[in-house]
């Protein structure tokens, strides 16, 4: 397919420039001029540049008002309101992939905006373009040239002209004087629109690296990652840069190679190209009726026509990241683990925030295993900005309730330099933290008083390797009812497990345990700067017994202070009294 017009300004001129270049030679034959080009090369995402005018011819129209309802049909006339409008070109737009030398034709779907060669355009989407009726365009372009032959009759560059009218007529409002040699196919193409359309919007592909920018250290360091989604694999090309497929930067991936939806991307800078990055190519067919938007790369231009293709086409759906090298230097922090708790220890994070000259922040986190030993153990951070004052600080001192940390940064603040490593020292010292256990008994029940010597007994184990703790407490026999608090047991390392039990209950021939001892709760774990409580119940109750003395029909029961004898059917109670200090 040839070139057979190039302008800086294809589709929308001002009516003296219009007028000027109808003058000159016929435009049907106007021949190329490859220096009236927009400024620029092509970006690295860039999927389509435009490379010139195919199919069309300069027609006269008019912009209808406001008040114009395309839906409504075709107006016999323009209606009141409408003004003149010179049309330089109405026809089919050449846009070429700058990378494969694809392709394509597409249709104007935004007149009042300008393009040119070489402005750089994007798959976009229907709602991305807000331009109204596409629906009515999409079944235009369905149905009439060049996905077909329609509208007969009248050369290609009439057939083209004619289609582009007819979706003006749509998304722009552009209407014909019926006097106009291509009223009669516009209007008709406008009312077989209205009667079978609207068409859906394709389906987009799916193709996007999230992010799509990053600043990369200039000493090599890897960055990410890039996560790729996209509705089908796809081959990366590499732009001054590394990439990988795994963060430790073990497996390369070179150009060419394929990258599946869902994967994770690390790069790192060895050039000094710019651009830097990557770039995701998938070939995908795109069906007429998909729309592409300027993708604002063209040196000082902030806007340009939108575009919508004209055929079914195989073209490339293009993404990627780009890098942004910098100057760096490092940061190595020696991490020193002291003091009889070391290694009891939880998680340590440490902190590094630091500021670049121009107040861009950026944040790093080290952290250290719960249970490291004692010893210096050496941190790095790489690929800091040069220039920048870092912060370090401790958000999480490893205190887990078994130790107490004293925190010790030396400097706290460092400035890195280019290729340099600037060092700090953070020290943690560990101290075991301490609680206490406090026991308290209470004596209670109908014989409380009369029972016998209790003896309790409070054993302490340590599950992180200390010494166990024993403690006795004793409580005199006949001890009135009432409750006895013990002496606190104290510096008890903090995690410890301590179990209270009663070795002698206080029982003897008179009293007896309702219910046994009752201790609440039954284990209790030392905290660091607490008080656990354990609570111990005793409730004594009168002993119940029959003894049954001598042998044969005669003989005697003890019950409750009396003697029964019992002889034949004559029933004898003799009563006893037995002092108590209770009845």
């Amino acid at each position: 397919m040839k070139i057979r017009r190039s302008f800086v300004n294809l589709l929308v001129v001002a009516a003296a420039t219009a007028a000027a270049v109808l003058a000159l030679a016929p435009a049907a034959v106007a021949e190329p001029d490859p220096d009236l080009v927009v400024g620029g090369p092509a970006h690295p995402f860039t999927e389509l540049e435009v490379t010139g005018l195919i199919d069309g011819m300069a027609v006269s129209a008019f912009d209808g008002p406001a008040s114009l309802d395309p839906l409504a049909g075709y107006p016999a006339t323009p209606p009141a309101g409408s003004t003149p409008h010179e049309i330089s070109y109405a026809g089919t737009i050449q846009a070429t992939d700058n990378i494969t030398g694809t392709t394509a034709l597409t249709y104007c779907i935004d007149l009042a905006t300008e393009t040119g060669v070489g402005v750089h355009y994007k798959l976009g989407e229907w709602s991305e373009a807000n331009v109204p009726h596409l629906g009515y365009v999409g079944y235009i372009l369905h149905n009439y040239f060049p996905t077909t032959g329609a509208p007969a009759g009248g050369t290609v560059d009439e057939r083209a002209a004619r289609v582009q009218l007819a979706i003006w007529f749509f998304t722009d409002r552009v209407v014909l004087d019926p006097v106009s040699p291509h009223y009669a196919a516009v209007s008709a193409i406008v009312a077989d629109a209205l009667a079978n359309g609207p068409s859906v919007e394709p389906d987009p592909p799916t193709l996007t690296v999230t992010p799509s920018t990053m600043r990369a250290p200039s000493n090599g360091e890897l960055v990410g990652p890039f996560h790729v989604e996209s509705d089908g694999p796809s081959t990366i090309r590499s732009l001054g840069i590394e990439v990988f497929s795994d963060p430790e930067g073990d497996n390369r991936l070179d150009d060419g190679d394929t990258v599946d939806s869902g994967a994770d991307l690390w790069v790192r800078t060895i050039s000094d190209d710019d651009p830097q990055g990557f770039v995701l190519d998938r070939t995908v067919s795109l069906l007429e009726s998909t729309v592409y938007l300027y993708d604002g790369t063209n040196p000082g231009r902030d806007t340009a026509q939108k575009l919508i293709l004209a055929q079914q086409t195989t073209l490339a759906k293009r993404a990627g990241a780009l890098i942004t090298p910098y100057a760096a230097g490092n940061l190595a922090i020696t991490k020193s683990i002291t003091g009889s708790g070391a290694g009891l220890q939880g998680e340590v994070v440490i902190d590094v925030v630091c500021t670049t000259t121009g107040d861009v922040v950026t944040e790093y986190r080290l952290k250290l295993d719960a249970k490291t030993a004692a010893g210096d153990h050496p941190l790095e951070v790489t690929g800091i900005e040069a220039g920048s004052t870092c912060v370090i600080t401790e958000s999480s001192d490893g205190d887990n309730g078994l130790v107490n940390a004293t925190v010790t940064i030396e400097p706290a603040e460092v400035t890195i330099v280019e290729n340099g490593t600037a060092e700090a020292t953070v020290t943690d010292d560990y101290t075991r933290g301490v609680g206490a256990v406090a026991v308290t008994k209470t004596i209670a029940g109908r014989a409380a008083g009369d029972q016998g010597e209790i003896r309790m007994r409070l054993e302490c184990t340590d599950p992180h390797g200390g010494e166990p703790v024993t403690r006795e407490f004793t409580i005199d026999a006949g001890a009135s009812p009432g409750t006895y608090v013990q002496p606190v047991v104290e510096d008890l390392p903090a995690g410890m497990t301590c179990r209270l039990t009663e070795p002698a209950d206080g029982g003897n021939e008179d009293v007896e345990l309702a219910g046994g001892v009752v201790i609440k709760p039954g284990s209790v774990t030392v905290a660091d700067g607490e008080t656990a409580a354990i609570a111990v119940t005793d409730t004594f109750e009168f002993r119940k017994t029959l003894p049954v003395t001598g042998p044969g029909p005669v003989g005697a029961l003890a019950l409750a202070g009396a003697v029964v004898f019992v002889t034949g059917a004559a029933l004898l109670v003799v009563a006893t009294v037995r002092r108590r200090r209770r009845t």
